[in-house]
């Protein structure tokens, strides 16, 4: 009996339609199925109708028995006796594998173009529970009105236009997946991996749904977001953004429109400072033209002479570089603050009508070829204000001299509407021609890249993946793998084209390769890491790239993500995956351009095809695998920066308990070598570390002879050493991109410095030299004088440094803790070299050094460095001549610096504390969080928990005040510090005096809790960063000769109880002689007798 036919049925709208035949090998699926699962596919509302298969033949005789019935309208009914039944074999082993699936929470969705996502999960045991399918005749385009407040990412997906259908398993020979889907459809599912988060309602997510990307991600890939956050870098780091991302400018922004005319000016008048110097260059040997490019025969182009585009008819006047020279050495001025004295009322260089001038003239100089006369007069000045402008200016050398700037829409994508435009007027004019984008910010102008690194003449970028696990703690990873994106033309700064300067694939797709351009440029015009890597290594540059372009790589991307933390919304189980994009300088240095949101998967070229593939993979690698087995491997992708639990807490936000902070504590490790010399240091898998040396010696080891030696040597240790002089320091430290400072106080002596984990050993070598083989010129020497006395005189205009220097001055009198670390002036002008090798013989002794570090240290790794370069270090005395600190004798007393012309009054009583390691310290600790801190700007007002403050408050005692505790190896300062006017200072005093006298007789349980909880979250908050952790271990280990625990402060604050609190404040505050130190209108400061009377209370 022959099988059923096709049946005709009327569609709505009155159109005759066909049902298609199922395939003889896989008929389409019975009811008898659908009636299983509840409903078919055809009676789910939004979800076009589905077709599955099975693998057996409908019953003939049933067919010949039922005659089909008219449909009702819209839908096609399907019968028991009509349709092909399901096999129950397959269907068995479908539900035993569904059932497995939802036990394990492995129901996955995705929407969008990924078939090795799907295929890679499907190999890992998870099921596919289908989305709803976009209408196929009106895809979802990221059009040109996109909402660049959304969290999509406008810069978009720029290799490849993949706003396709999502694609069909038409021909799948294992249809079991396809019945799967259908029997979880029902089901929650726990894995989405989507184009754009707008897909999925992420408000109905719960915790343990996973989703590849984040909210409020746009605020660093977008145009806007990216150029906006990265200014407040400093903030999160001592980095500069303007050393790897161009100038960028939000055109739609009144005062940044004003500050990009400004910069065009600017940029202006060192293109043609830049430009008379190098045709200077030209006129002299046309040969060296382009010496000192990375690639020679890449770039000489850029600093050829091109031909006149018409003959110069006339010479340009010198004036223009006296202009340009004036206008560089106001903007150098600037940066020093050396125009804040000049009056608002003086004209400024150039007025507008003169800069239209000079914008003239420099066209026809650079652009069109004419003359400057006289300009050989110029050449030297010109030289050395570029000189000191490159030092200031880390995007000089990639400005070049035509002054072009790239104008990008805020809403467009993948290269849409970018431009490139040398005239300020074009994009002036270009961007006030749509009023929309002008109210919404959304244009950006950002400095172009004149003189990139270039291959065959071509310029090309890279496109470089990065996936983000967590943002609290912000946990990055960096995938070892990128691909390079040529240009079909040659490089030229003469044409505007895009088919020159912008590298998208899916703008040069457009366009057939140049026959100019050199015929190992690839034809698909892209080349993957690899290849890169050998063409550096034929021109003898191969170690440049895993020393400059992936560390440089891996910085853009850790400091852009770090601007962003606070506004990107955190999620557990989320994650995703982004695509930087970058440009080299000649120097191989990378420059972040922009931050893609859902990079292009699309196999568009075999390097895309294998790449994007391997990423996808190693992607689930991570946010899957890696879940389950914490040693699992991750493929491509390595972990480039974690945040220590410590440093994870957000505004408005805490992730972490204060518990977990403390069992998340790394632990710290501590190691001797035989010289004495420790080495101390706390891991915790970041990829930026600080190191450092940590010295038992400061002002308290000086004579009053000598007293400024060690500030005075501080000043001289990053001016060279015998292996390094001052410059090649400077360039090594800042080829690291680190950051080296030091420090002097009473007792100890620093000197440290902040870089990349990979760089330790560099660092510590660095470290070494400055401590061992300082050079300590005659000449540097009398440099520093002049820049001690100088903050000596700083130091003046600071009136909290000059109260306290003068409280330690009078409360140790005759003693060494009674000097300054900065010494007297005298001093600084009289100190020789031998007074400073004599200090640092007597006191850099091994047993008196600790090398510490924190971040992304291996412990073995650092004592190897630490055998390496420190174990000559000597650990014996002339003589035996080992200084031994003497006691410093605490004496009650007070000093008074009165000047009425002053409108506050600086005011300091302390008495003597405990030493750093009394057992008393952490209740006097506890004691000092009793009475706490006050600023007027804080809120709060007579609702704050200390009473001293609500009194300060309510009352108007002073402008602000600390309780602080200085402590010494064998003694302390315990004192309260306030700032007031002259008619509160008796009124302060005596609310201070008895803030201390209720430590001592009245304190209460609540008191005490509340003050033992703020000091632990202060203990926990301090330790914000890599360098704060480096300090305090270095600073343990001299005091104590070990690290202290967090665990190990908590449970000593734990023991500490009120009658504690009154015993040990009893022993060191009550009827003891204060030390006072008052500076500016005191003269209502109270008699010394009359304040000794109210250090204890009369009562019976």
């Amino acid at each position: 009996m022959e099988a059923p036919k096709t049946r005709r049925c009327v569609q709505p709208g009155g159109q005759r339609g066909n049902l298609p035949r199922a395939p003889e090998k896989h008929p389409v699926l019975s009811s008898a199925e659908s009636d299983v699962e509840g409903q078919s596919d055809g009676d789910q509302p939004g979800r076009p109708q589905q077709q599955a298969r099975t693998l057996i033949q409908p019953s003939p005789e049933k067919s010949s028995r039922t005659t089909p019935s008219p449909p009702t309208e819209g839908r096609v009914r399907r019968s028991l006796l009509n349709l092909p039944m399901i096999n129950p074999e397959r269907l068995r082993m479908a539900r035993v594998l569904v059932d497995k699936a939802i036990k394990n929470r492995r129901t996955f969705s995705i929407q969008g173009p990924y078939p090795v996502v799907r295929a890679a999960l499907r190999a890992r045991g998870w099921v596919e529970r289908r989305l709803p399918r976009a209408n196929t005749q009106a895809p979802c385009h990221r059009g040109d009105d996109e909402d660049d407040t959304n969290d999509g990412n406008d810069s978009g997906d720029d290799d490849d236009d993949d706003d396709s259908p999502e694609e069909t398993e038409k021909d799948d020979v294992d249809y079991l997946h396809n019945l799967m889907s259908r029997l979880v459809r029902n089901e929650l599912t726990f894995f989405y991996w989507t184009t754009r988060r707008e897909t999925i309602d992420t408000r109905s997510l719960r915790k343990e749904q996973m989703i590849n990307h984040f909210a409020k991600a746009g605020t660093f890939t977008t145009k806007v977001g990216l150029c906006v956050n990265l200014r407040n870098l400093q903030w999160f780091d001592a980095a500069d953004p303007d050393s790897f991302f161009p100038r960028c400018y939000r055109l739609g922004a009144e005062d940044e429109k004003h500050a990009f005319i400004e910069d065009f000016r600017r940029t202006a008048c060192t293109n043609l400072l830049q430009f008379l110097v190098e045709k200077s260059q030209e006129d002299q040997n046309t040969e060296e033209s382009g010496v000192g490019s990375v690639f020679l025969a890449d770039s000489a182009h850029l600093t050829a002479k091109k031909p006149c585009k018409r003959p110069a008819v006339s010479l340009v006047s010198p004036r223009i570089i006296d202009s340009a020279l004036q206008v560089c050495q106001d903007f150098l001025d600037s940066l020093e603050h050396n125009d804040i004295d000049i009056s608002m009322e003086t004209p400024p260089t150039l007025t507008d009508q003169q800069w239209l001038e000079f914008i003239h003239n420099y066209y026809l100089v650079v652009h069109d070829g004419a003359d400057v006369e006289a300009s050989g007069n110029y050449v030297s000045s010109c030289k050395n204000m570029l000189q000191r402008l490159r030092e200031v200016c880390p995007q000089l050398d990639t400005d070049g001299v035509h002054n072009i700037w790239i104008v990008k829409p805020g809403a467009k994508s993948r290269g849409r509407g970018i431009m490139c435009s040398k005239r300020l007027d074009e994009i002036l004019k270009l961007v006030d021609s749509d009023p929309a984008l002008i109210k919404d910010s959304k244009w950006v102008v950002q400095k172009y890249l004149e003189r990139p690194l270039l291959i065959h003449g071509t310029k090309f970028d890279l496109r470089q993946w990065f996936l983000v696990t967590e943002w609290n703690p912000l946990t990055i990873w960096f995938y070892k793998k990128c691909y390079l994106r040529f240009s079909t033309q040659p490089y030229s700064v003469e044409t505007m084209e895009n088919s020159v300067h912008l590298c998208n694939n899916s703008i040069q797709k457009h366009f057939q390769p140049s026959r100019q351009r050199h015929p190992e440029v690839p034809e698909d015009n892209m080349w993957s890491c690899d290849q890169f890597r050998s063409y550096l290594s034929r021109q003898g540059l191969g170690a440049k790239w895993w020393g400059v372009v992936v560390p440089g790589m891996k910085s853009a991307v850790v400091h852009a993500l770090q601007t962003a933390q606070d506004l990107v919304e955190s999620r557990r189980s989320s994650f995703e995956l982004y695509g930087a994009d970058f440009m080299l300088g000649r120097d191989l240095r990378p420059w972040l351009l922009e931050i893609n949101a859902s990079p292009t998967m699309a196999p568009s070229t075999s390097i895309t095809a294998r790449l994007c593939a391997a990423v996808q993979e190693d992607t689930l690698r991570v946010v899957l695998d890696r879940r389950l087995d914490r040693n699992a491997h991750t493929g491509g992708f390595e972990l480039i920066y974690k945040q220590p639990l410590l440093l994870s807490l957000r505004r408005g936000q805490a992730s972490v308990s204060y518990a977990q902070s403390i069992l998340g504590a790394p632990d710290t490790r501590l190691t001797t070598l035989e010289n004495g010399f420790r080495v101390a240091s706390e891991e915790t898998g970041q990829a930026t570390c600080t190191v450092g040396l940590w010295i038992g010696a400061g002002s308290r080891y000086e004579s009053e002879r000598n007293n400024g030696a060690g500030f005075l040597l501080e000043h001289m240790a990053f001016k060279g050493t015998k292996q390094h002089p001052q410059g090649a320091l400077e360039a090594e430290v800042e080829a690291m991109g680190a950051h080296l400072s030091a420090y002097t106080s009473r007792e100890h002596t620093a000197y440290y410095m902040k870089t990349l984990a990979k760089d330790l050993p560099k660092a510590v070598e660095l470290l070494s030299e400055v401590v061992q083989s300082n050079s300590l010129s005659e000449a540097d020497l009398e440099l520093q004088r002049s820049v001690v006395l100088r903050e000596l005189e700083e130091v003046e205009g600071s009136l909290q440094d000059v109260c306290l220097d003068l409280l330690h001055a009078t409360a140790f009198q005759g003693t060494p803790l009674g000097h300054s670390v900065f010494g007297p002036s005298v001093n600084a002008r009289t100190l020789t070299r031998e007074d400073l090798v004599e200090y640092v013989n007597s006191h850099f002794k091994a047993p008196r050094m600790v090398l510490a570090a924190a971040g992304g240290v291996n412990h073995d790794d650092l004592v190897g460095l630490a055998k390496k370069h420190f174990s000559s270090v000597s650990f014996e005395y002339e003589g035996d001549a080992v200084p031994v600190l003497s006691p410093c004798r605490f004496t009650g007393s007070e000093i008074r610096m009165r000047d009425d012309g002053m409108p506050l009054a600086h005011i300091a009583i302390a008495v003597e504390g405990a030493g750093a390691a009394s057992p008393d310290i952490v209740p006097l600790m506890v004691a000092n969080s009793i009475i706490g801190s006050y600023d007027v700007t804080f809120g709060g007002g007579k609702h704050l928990s200390s009473r001293l403050a609500r009194l300060s408050a309510e009352l108007g005692l002073c402008q602000s005040f600390q309780a602080f505790h200085s402590t010494y190896s064998d003694t302390g300062l315990l004192g309260i510090y306030f700032v007031t006017d002259k008619h509160n200072i008796e009124d302060m005093m005596h609310w201070s005096q008895n803030a201390w006298m209720n430590l001592c007789t009245t304190v209460t349980e609540s008191d005490v809790a509340r003050a033992k909880n703020l000091l632990k979250a202060s203990l926990v908050g301090q330790l914000n960063g890599t360098t704060p952790t480096c300090d305090d271990i270095g600073r343990h280990v001299l005091n104590y000769g070990r690290r202290i625990p967090l665990a190990e402060w908590d449970a000593r604050i734990d023991e500490v109880t009120p009658r504690m609190i009154r015993d040990v404040c009893s022993k060191y505050i009550y009827d003891k002689c204060p030390a006072i130190a008052a500076v500016g209108p005191v003269e209502q400061l109270p008699d010394y007798n009359r304040l000794r009377s109210a250090m204890y209370w009369l009562r019976f």
